[in-house]
């Protein structure tokens, strides 16, 4: 991503309010992208606080407690304009806001007065040189009550929860999906009867309701109406409040800013083609692979040479990136591969500038499901191809897992073409209990790679949302298993077996 223009201080400051899981996080940021703002999520700061006061023993009734930790909570910036990154004590804790531990205590700290006192100077200073997007539950009630411009995304109960279970890969039906809703209903009645600000639209604000919409389409809305709003001279942003002190800049987390901030931003872009750098690292991992295995490839032609491509592989072992990754990247000629990788291999200085410039992009831990699915809807809505391993995880045994319909999903919504891949023996050569690959004796890898099909063709027209995904999901994983060896085809052996190709 390229760097943010200066921003003057007479841009636009805007209010962004919202009921949990409204995207708010989600589409105000990427509205900040494509308007050149910043952006905030100022739930992150409660996060940061809870995290803290779970690490220090603090309790959530212990409101001087609570308060004596807010100094050591700064927000910095993540290299795209977007104040993402918790310090806590000037040590980078990103992943540590977003565990469960946290999700369950940090309504009872937010509803602590004394802390949203303490926190409201700090989030209107935030503000002080205009140009950004302030997203939160109060923020224009409470924290910005004169900003320029306020929204109100909305979103009814059940299209928020929708879109939570499918962005988890949740069975709709199932256990988990319920108590979804169950959270959802019981927040949204939480935030609106609190005593202290409670969630509700200001007067004044711009309501947007989002049941229905895609999320490009809920970003245009956004950013169409900010746009118009900046158009119109507006008052000047809300300053910091004159009797709380600006907070020192925290220190730096032990990567160099400038440095960390290049390797994400070059992270973050969507370049489609193939670089120097990409071929030779396939290269150089089609030398390493061969001392430990013969490696054969089927139906290479099978890949679509343009037009967003999902190959869906199934996963048994360390050794299926490098082989698939290895062997098809020079079938692909002129396009790259993409994939998704956790946000720390970015801090290490060779492997994260080598992630950076061959199409990995970063996934925050703790908040995987969401950035996963996020990232991987852009990827694909850009054109590109993505790797994806549908079971999630290595299986154990070597047999295919039983799937969620997240792959599905996924594509359906995008429109890409799958491309079923069955990656045979590599377990045999790398087991999941080793650490390194067995060297001896040397054994046969086989890639078979199917021909590509779109997801929407697999169901009959008319088929409701949640079946359509689990009939897709099935059918996916069952072209899969057709291109793998018996003793790889698991809980789906049975499935089109006339599909099976004969054994080798």
């Amino acid at each position: 991503m390229p760097d943010l223009p200066a921003r003057p201080a007479s841009r636009i400051v805007v209010a962004l309010d919202g009921p949990a899981s409204s995207g708010k996080s989600s589409v105000g940021s990427a509205a900040a992208e494509r308007l050149g703002l910043r952006f905030v999520d100022t739930g992150l700061i409660y996060r940061a606080v809870t995290a803290l006061a779970l690490r220090e023993g603090v309790a959530a009734d212990d409101a001087a407690g609570l308060v004596g930790l807010v100094e050591r909570v700064a927000l910095g910036d993540d290299g795209a304009g977007r104040l993402a990154r918790v310090m806590l004590d000037g040590e980078d804790a990103t992943g540590a806001v977003h565990t469960g531990d946290v999700d369950v205590s940090v309504s009872a700290v937010s509803r602590v007065p004394e802390v949203r006192a303490a926190l409201l100077g700090r989030q209107r200073a935030m503000v002080a040189d205009g140009g950004i997007i302030v997203a939160g539950r109060d923020i224009g009630t409470v924290v910005l009550p004169d900003a320029p411009l306020k929204i109100f995304l909305d979103a009814s109960v059940e299209e928020r929860a929708a879109r939570r279970i499918a962005e988890r890969g949740l069975d709709p039906h199932g256990d988990e999906a319920n108590l979804v809703r169950e959270q959802l209903r019981a927040r949204d009645a939480q935030d609106r009867g609190r005593a202290v600000a409670p969630l509700r639209a200001a007067g004044d604000a711009v309501v947007i309701s989002t049941d229905g919409l895609g999320f490009e389409e809920s970003v245009d809305l956004v950013a169409a109406t900010i746009a118009r709003a900046e158009a119109i001279p507006a008052p000047p942003a809300v300053p910091a409040a004159p009797a709380v002190p600006r907070r020192p800049r925290a220190p730096a987390a032990p990567q160099p800013p400038a440095k960390r901030n290049r390797v994400i931003e070059a992270a973050m872009r969507l370049d489609n083609d193939q670089t120097t750098l990409v071929r030779l690292m396939a290269l150089v991992s089609r030398i390493g692979a061969r001392l430990f295995a013969n490696v054969r490839v089927e139906g290479l032609e099978n890949v679509p040479r343009t037009g967003a491509v999902i190959l869906a592989i199934n996963h048994i072992s360390n050794f299926d990136p490098v082989v698939t990754g290895a062997w098809i990247t020079p079938g692909l000629r002129r396009r790259r591969i993409h994939w998704l990788g956790k946000r720390e291999l970015f801090d290490w200085p060779v492997v994260g500038w080598l992630c950076a410039h061959c199409g990995v992009h970063p996934v925050e831990r703790g908040t995987a499901d969401v950035d996963a699915y996020r990232l991987a809807t852009r990827v694909l809505e850009a054109g590109c191809v993505l790797l994806i391993f549908p079971e999630g995880t290595r299986s154990p045994t070597g047999e295919l897992q039983e799937a969620k319909d997240g792959l599905a999903a996924l594509a359906m919504r995008t429109g890409a073409l799958i491309v079923p891949i069955g990656v045979n023996n590599s377990d045999a050569v790398w087991p999941k209990s080793r650490r390194l690959p067995r060297p001896f004796p040397r054994r046969t890898i086989t890639v078979r790679i199917g021909e590509p099909f779109a997801a929407d063709r697999l169901v009959a027209t008319g088929t409701d949302r949640r079946a359509a995904k689990t009939l897709a999901t099935t059918a996916i994983m069952s072209r899969i298993a057709a291109q793998l060896d018996p003793r790889h085809r698991g809980v789906y052996a049975a499935a089109n077996r006339e599909d099976v190709p004969p054994e080798p």
